[in-house]
């Protein structure tokens, strides 16, 4: 009888902390779930790419006080333009290529791929614009073709984007928390030149 009593207080215990536990779980999933596609991200290779020829870095002279050499090392997307007057080495053709396709795929769960041409090849301020206006373009892509939207920073529970559905299916970082440190340059076996890009947030 003692031991029935026991039990019956024991599971009265549990169902009611179940039942008044916080919803923080859906934050720590998500968190959780940022991570693991942070890492995987880090790790993947596109598989399309071919030999890899060489990797152009992105650095913008800074102050002193906020970077010990003075080089802050990677441009910004969002302020690209702000970067731009101090890019280091920013008029340097870096690709003597004509046309070039470039793979954007962090932080989409689709890829993006778009394709441009110059005939004078491509320097690190073209590049860099052209990435940007691009990013641009496919987060205001994903937002119209989204039926789950983007929550405004104010209704958020952590600062990180929420995942949409839309055609990109954009997650874990608005253009805002986006950096370009470097591209790597792929010839494919058919000899086109496509770039991919490596974009820390």
């Amino acid at each position: 009888m003692k031991l029935k009593f026991y039990f019956i207080i024991l599971v009265s215990f549990i169902f009611v902390n179940c039942k008044n536990k916080t919803p923080q779980t859906t934050t720590d999933n998500y968190e959780k779930t940022l991570v693991d596609r942070e890492n995987k991200s880090a790790a993947k290779q596109t598989n399309e790419t071919g030999e890899l020829q060489k990797t152009i870095v992105f650095e913008v002279k800074a102050d002193p006080k906020d970077f010990e050499d003075g080089i802050q090392p990677w441009a910004s997307i969002e302020n690209a333009k702000t970067d731009l007057p101090n890019l280091i080495k920013k008029d340097e053709i870096v690709i003597l290529d004509h046309n070039i396709s470039v793979i954007i795929d962090y932080p989409l769960t689709n890829i993006y791929k778009f394709e441009t041409s110059s005939k004078k090849g491509f320097t690190r301020e073209m590049l860099l614009m052209e990435i940007r206006n691009h990013y641009y373009k496919l987060y205001d892509d994903e937002e119209k073709s989204a039926s789950k939207k983007t929550l405004p920073m104010e209704k958020r529970t952590m600062y990180n984007r929420n995942e949409t559905n839309g055609k990109y299916g954009i997650w874990g970082h608005d253009i805002a928390d986006l950096v370009l440190t470097d591209i790597q340059v792929y010839k494919t076996s058919d000899g086109k030149i496509v770039l991919t890009l490596g974009i820390d947030s």
